[in-house]
């Protein structure tokens, strides 16, 4: 699935990118870029959340490039390592401006966005190290805006020695479900309700222990071992043993290992799936994640991302480290995370959080 963002800003459009631009996608990736004005000059595409590209999508900027003139200009920014490579393997480079380079000065930081597990929330001591609390709450007084932004709920959330934190704001569900500092909705990324049917009936289907997730209630289809040494490991809390009553689905989750993630990746069209543990995933809408969640804070408190900063150590927080001003992993991170990351710090249990502050003089 492709989804494109654009804006026309006088001589400049801007694209937002978000899914694979391949064979099944490019005739409407090109559809799209080539529908411009004859008065832009200047083309910029935010890659922070484009996956791949195939021969069929750079034909795309082939296409653009012949229409617009040998003078138009195309930047590409926030490329991943994977879509860096195809454009410097193709030369693409040649016409593509490839801008990777973050803008590291952290002087203008208005807002940081937190993972929990492993990054605040320690499962070797079961707490947030005191080091990080206490930077937290120097950023506090300093009027930057804390705010969570985890794969959990917040029902998961009051259970963990987070809640007591100087919070401004909870990007749960893996940013799907965003809560203000008192805990009410101001804006949600609800799954497709065509793949909430099949979703459900993977539910009802009892084959594989499911959870289903809305606004206010989760419950999974049934309970075994794997379920409960999965919570045990990550210190989750088990959901009741429910029946879904037609509410709109913010977030799955199925308890599973590699082979059967792999077939739930290949089946679900509308949805992208991240790992959290060996037999932990997350099933959001393709359209969602915390950047996702980010960007509805950022655009409710009128920021920019330039001013956002976000820490994190596993795979579903490498879209949020991309799409941040700062993207931080923590020394524990895995090493995908630590790939995209414009600064590693020392592991959570070695004041990881409160080093990397002082690295970039916040505290």
């Amino acid at each position: 699935m492709l989804l494109i963002r654009k804006t026309i800003d006088n001589d400049t459009a801007f694209f937002d990118i978000t899914g694979r631009i391949d064979s099944e996608t490019s005739l409407e990736f090109q559809e799209e870029i080539t529908d411009i004005p004859e008065t832009v000059s200047h083309a910029v595409f935010d890659c922070t959340r484009l996956d791949f590209i195939s021969s069929s999508g750079l034909r795309a900027f082939l296409i653009l490039k012949k229409r617009m003139g040998l003078d138009f200009r195309i930047t590409a920014r926030h490329v991943n390592k994977t879509v860096n490579e195809v454009f410097q393997l193709t030369g693409f480079n040649d016409i593509i401006d490839i801008d990777n380079e973050p803008d590291r000065d952290a002087s203008d930081t208005r807002a940081i966005f937190f993972d929990v597990d492993g990054t605040l929330f320690s499962h070797k001591t079961k707490s947030v190290p005191q080091s990080t609390r206490d930077a937290l709450q120097k950023l506090h007084e300093k009027g930057i805006r804390l705010v969570i932004c985890t794969g959990r709920s917040i029902e998961e959330l009051s259970k963990l020695p987070v809640m007591d934190l100087p919070l401004d704001g909870y990007l749960t569900l893996n940013g799907n479900l965003c809560l203000d500092s008192e805990k009410k909705m101001f804006a949600g990324n609800p799954i497709d309700s065509e793949e909430v049917d099949i979703l459900v009936r993977i539910f009802k289907a009892s084959k594989i222990p499911f959870v289903l997730i809305g606004e206010e209630n989760r419950y999974i289809n049934y309970v075994d071992d794997v379920v409960i040494n999965t919570q045990l490991s990550t210190e989750g809390t088990i959901p009741d043993i429910g029946e879904y009553k037609g509410e709109e689905i913010y977030q799955c989750l199925a308890f599973v290992g590699g082979e059967q993630k792999e077939l739930l990746t290949n089946m679900l069209d509308h949805c992208r799936i991240t790992s959290w543990n060996e037999t932990g995933i997350d099933i959001i809408s393709n359209a969602g994640g915390k950047a996702s969640g980010i960007e509805c804070f950022i655009d409710e408190y009128h920021l920019h991302r330039s001013q956002t900063m976000a820490f994190g150590d596993g795979q579903n927080d490498i879209d949020m480290i991309r799409y941040a001003g700062i993207g931080v992993s923590l020394g524990n991170g895995v090493d995908a995370l630590k790939a995209e990351a414009d600064y590693v710090t020392t592991d959570i249990d070695d004041n990881g959080i409160a080093n990397a502050l002082k690295h970039f003089n916040l505290i």
